[in-house]
């Protein structure tokens, strides 16, 4: 088969690609990352490129180009196929952004007690009178029990032990013999925490023997190249070769952030001892090669949900992958609760991310559920949705005018989620939508519509189906809130705190997210963002075996609610649908609130007289 030549400019970049493949596969082996919230299908719009002397397109593409556009032969680089040599323009708003990927979270003492362990010896010499065998003589020289002993320790036993005149280091994991090192090394113990997440993934570098965080490093999930939501990745990864694919890109990023840690504080190679990951059920089968087909058909059952600890092929000589609850509450959920644990009061956890999980209970009962509602918040579905990257709208402030702020104060270049939430609130709060969702702008505010949209500035809008999209995933988010608390036997008068965790939920506008309706009506002071849990529940198992006991009994206990199976389900979430609910008595100060600027929210009427 004759390859083709793609030349991407104003890069420069060129390279040769078998006719058929798509331009944005052409892109991504020439190492240059488009903009692709929906994983190549055609259906975000944000991969828009050039193509000189390129004809004919798919009538999905039309919507998303303007007859200016048209012209200058504009594309999908997802829908342009490679069917002879090509020249493609990439505008810079179809770059892929470095996101904002939040790394820090609220954390907690612990006694500290690594897996790893690392013990100084000095081993009398063997002679003709004492003729033990090496492994005989380090056993009877620790007070720890010494199960097994791998093959890289026995490889190594022999030559450090004389090398260093019987003064060595041994490492342990657990009760494995998994090292000797020449000389006293104990001072130099070392591992690496992984949160795994669906966008992004962070690893922490912590010292075993103080506790203390020594570097942090994040990364793109690569796996986006290939799918923005976990179901487009199970859909991509049915065939042996595509799960590799997706099982190597993660393996990589991974054993590139342990590199840049070790590089960031100082270290030798071979002085990361262990590796502990949490995430997602799909990115925890992923990353292990591991099929994840049954979590996409009923009933989501994953291959496997209790704890691994397995030789590591990555630097580090073994990893430990934390315990999941259900197919769709994976161990990313597991380290929310270990980081942020639940005790006597009653608390709601909500982590939102690409997918929602939801937790709530005391330390005696605890429930968990999940619910897609992600992608809308990650950009996806959103016309001018993006991640939060700079020039993405955060913050939308309506006065005598519209005011927006971006990430980094630069040109606005779309809207990231939180800039969604908060300017949902505002056009509720002057009346510009109304509680069914509806733009009808007074005369005040006509001047800014423009082809059913809303304009927040002159090149960033939000449309009527933008909205529609919000409605739909906040309606997801707290129908799976009220379920929970019906299951649980419980009204919200009764709850004392709600928690929001991950990167999404840190960033969330508190108040803006009661107004919509995408959290209960409680007093601001019992909102708290507990930052990435996830990734400090992973640490703190990094560094006690404690820990991971009660990440096992996590995994064990909680009760997993299906909603699918709710037959309430579709009633709340229909209820949900409306801002910031159909009943406004779940909402008395957000009603209070809002009745001093709107008049929707003056009327006591059904919301459906609204419409």
């Amino acid at each position: 088969m004759v390859s083709l030549q793609v030349t991407f400019q104003p890069s420069g970049k060129r390279l040769l690609v078998e006719p058929g493949h798509t331009v944005l596969e052409a892109a991504h082996a020439a190492g240059i990352q488009l903009r692709a919230e929906c994983g190549g299908k055609g259906l975000c719009g944000k991969c828009k490129v050039q193509v000189s002397g390129y004809e004919g397109y798919t009538e999905e593409e039309m919507e998303f180009f303007s007859q200016n556009e048209l012209a200058r032969g504009f594309r999908l680089a997802c829908q342009a196929i490679v069917d002879k040599n090509l020249t493609v323009y990439i505008p810079e708003g179809s770059l892929a952004r470095k996101q904002r990927i939040l790394v820090e979270g609220v954390t907690r003492k612990i006694v500290l007690a690594p897996n790893v362990k690392k013990i100084f010896l000095k081993l009398p010499e063997p002679s003709l009178e004492d003729n033990r065998t090496d492994v005989e003589r380090l056993r009877d020289s620790v007070e720890y029990d010494i199960g097994s002993v791998s093959l890289e320790a026995l490889n190594q036993i022999p030559v450090a032990m004389r090398d260093s005149r019987f003064e060595v280091t041994l490492v342990l994991l657990g009760n494995e013999l998994v090292g000797c090192e020449r000389g006293d090394t104990s001072n130099r113990c070392f591992g690496v925490a992984f949160d795994v997440g669906t966008t992004t993934v962070v690893g922490y570098l912590m010292d075993l023997n103080t506790g203390e965080q020594r570097a942090v490093k994040a990364r793109m999930n690569p796996q986006i190249s290939y799918g923005d939501d976990v179901i487009s990745r199970i859909n991509f990864a049915q065939s042996p070769e595509n799960l590799e694919r997706l099982r190597k890109s993660l393996q990589d990023c991974l054993m590139g952030i342990v590199t840049e840690l070790s590089d960031a504080a100082g270290l030798r190679r071979g002085e990361v001892y262990e590796l502990v990951v949490a995430g997602n059920a799909c990115m925890q089968h992923l990353l292990l090669g591991i099929s994840p087909r049954s979590l996409a058909v009923s009933p989501y059952i994953p291959v496997v949900k209790e704890a691994l600890s397995f030789p590591s092929t990555l630097y580090g000589k073994r990893m430990y992958v934390l315990p999941m609850i259900a197919g769709f509450v994976g161990a990313d959920t597991v380290a929310d609760i270990i980081a942020h644990p639940l005790d006597n009061h009653l608390r709601l956890l909500i982590d939102i991310g690409t997918n929602c999980e939801v937790v709530l209970g005391t330390a005696d009962r605890v429930l968990a559920c999940s619910t897609a509602a992600g992608p809308a918040f990650e950009g996806t579905h959103i016309k001018y949705g993006m991640r939060a990257a700079p020039g993405a709208i955060e913050r939308v402030e309506i006065n005598d005018d519209v005011t927006v702020h971006t990430i980094d104060d630069e040109p606005p270049q779309g809207i990231a989620g939180s800039g969604l939430i908060s300017v949902t609130a505002e056009l509720l709060r002057h009346g510009i939508i109304n509680r069914a969702g509806k733009l009808q702008p007074g005369e005040e505010f006509s001047s800014r519509m423009r082809n059913d949209s809303f304009v927040l500035d002159g090149t960033v809008a939000i449309t009527q189906k933008d909205l529609r999209e919000i409605q739909l995933a906040k309606g997801a988010i707290f129908a799976a809130q009220r379920i929970l608390l019906k299951t649980y036997g419980v009204t919200v008068e009764e709850l004392e705190e709600i928690c929001l965790a991950g990167a999404f939920g840190n960033y969330i506008p508190k108040e803006a997210a009661k107004d919509i309706g995408l959290i209960f009506d409680l007093p601001t002071e019992k909102i708290k963002s507990i930052g990435n849990a996830a990734g400090v529940g992973a640490t703190l198992c990094l560094l006690s075996v404690k820990e991971r006991e009660k990440a096992q009994a996590i995994s064990e206990t909680v009760e997993y609610v299906e909603l699918s199976s709710r037959k309430d389900f579709q009633q709340e979430f229909m209820d949900a649908m409306f801002f910031p609910h159909s009943n406004l008595d779940l909402f008395p100060l957000v009603r209070e609130r809002l009745s001093r600027t709107s008049t929707y929210f003056r009327q006591e009427s059904s919301p459906l007289a609204t419409k």
